[in-house]
């Protein structure tokens, strides 16, 4: 029997019984979909968070209070016992170290915003330093970020986010809010700048914000705010020795001895990027488990109904025996039956759970992933399933006698 008659044979045994093939491959096209739109979900929310959760730079590092993985409580609620890091701290850092760039800080607190009348509600207040500007690559859409001078000065000027200039200003002209004078928690503020749209983290807004100079946020609001450092090294240089460098000066500061333990993080992209990636990990287990499950039900149903199918067809087994045909030749058509019905139910998991995934996304803030890769996985589990579910009933076939096999009624 050459190929295509084993392909002919197997398609004219599944179209015969129809309702029985459609019954072995709801199982797989359940587990299969169930995988796919599971690997969808994850591969969209880990792009979604290198894209925008990770925001820093490969070259810019951070030093803070507090842990990256608020997912371990007890050390966050060690953490929240340290000494915050302060202004001076920052000063400390930017003045001495020699292998950073640049030195930025941090500090944020929330409140409400006034305009003629009208009020925010919780808004965002973020002190930056003006080294930031270049540190976080800020995307002023209209007017300028403020100048060192300015802060130096404790200027009252900010720039608002996309989602704070509509608010206030859903009539702007040209200038848009450029001018307007806040009251930002009882203290006046001139817009300077309007910072570019970001969109919504997992339907969160990220433009509910105003920024203002590091310098007038402490004076203003509490000069004891604790900090965060972020420092950006120098070209060529090697990012662990400037790691090195920083940590030595924070814990002189600090007073700490040799052999006690760091009360304050270093974060670089690599290790914020890692934390998610144990978590994206762990979703897959779980998701790999889950549908694996399903899978193995639909496997052993699918086992069941060929085994069936090889009964049901014992005497046409040993006339095909009697006719010339080998072992081989029953062996890969019913191995054939089993996979082109593993493979006619993967397409349709795939195509279902691609498309369930695309809805929970639309109904949402879950992102789901389109890529190639996904599909790649619903055919190859398929394709696997069916490799395994088939082997035994085929093996079962090839191995029967022609004489019983055309004597079996």
């Amino acid at each position: 029997m050459d190929r295509s008659e084993i392909l002919a044979n197997a398609g004219r045994a599944l179209l015969a019984n129809k309702l029985r093939a459609s019954l072995a491959m709801l199982g797989i096209i359940v587990g299969v979909s169930a995988l796919v739109a599971i690997v969808a979900l994850i591969e969209g929310a880990s792009s979604y968070i290198s894209e925008r959760l990770v925001t820093l730079q490969p070259d810019v590092f951070q030093v803070s209070q507090l842990p990256a993985n608020f997912l371990n409580i007890n050390e966050f609620i060690k953490a929240s016992k340290w000494k915050r890091i302060e202004y001076e701290d920052f000063l400390a850092v930017r003045d001495n170290c020699r292998e950073c760039a640049t030195v930025g800080a941090e500090s944020d607190i929330t409140g409400r915003i006034k305009w003629r009348g009208n009020v925010t509600g919780s808004v965002q207040i973020r002190g930056l330093s003006a080294s930031m500007f270049d540190i976080e690559r800020v995307d002023v859409e209209m007017g300028r970020f403020y100048t060192e001078a300015e802060e130096i000065q404790h200027s009252s000027v900010c720039l608002v986010g996309a989602d704070i200039a509509d608010d206030l200003f859903p009539n702007k002209n040209s200038q848009g809010p450029i001018g307007a004078e806040l009251n930002v928690l009882g203290k006046s503020c001139r817009v300077i700048g309007a910072v570019s749209r970001r969109g919504a983290l997992f339907g969160r807004s990220q433009d509910r914000f105003i920024i203002v100079p590091l310098s007038t946020l402490l004076r203003r609001y509490g000069a004891r705010q604790a900090v965060t450092i972020y420092c950006q090294q120098r070209a060529g240089l090697n990012q662990d020795s400037v790691v090195d460098e920083v940590r030595s000066q924070m814990r002189v500061r600090r007073q700490l001895l040799p052999a006690q333990e760091d009360t304050f993080f270093i974060i670089t992209s690599d290790s914020a990027m890692a934390i998610y990636k144990t978590v994206i990990g762990g979703f897959y287990l779980v998701a790999f488990l889950i549908s694996g499950i399903a899978l193995t039900v639909g496997g052993l149903g699918v086992t069941n109904i060929m085994l069936v199918n090889v009964r049901e067809r014992t005497r046409e087994i040993g006339l095909r025996k009697a006719v010339g045909a080998r072992n081989r030749d029953v062996l890969l058509q019913f191995l054939t039956e089993t996979i082109a019905l593993c493979l006619f139910g993967g397409i349709l998991g795939t195509t279902t759970g691609m498309l369930t995934a695309h809805i929970i996304s639309w109904v949402t803030p879950l992102p789901a992933s389109s890529r190639p890769l996904v599909a790649f996985i619903g055919f190859a589990v398929s394709s696997i399933v069916g490799l395994i579910s088939g082997i035994y009933p085929a093996y079962r076939a090839a191995q029967l006698p022609p004489i019983e096999a055309l004597r079996y009624e």
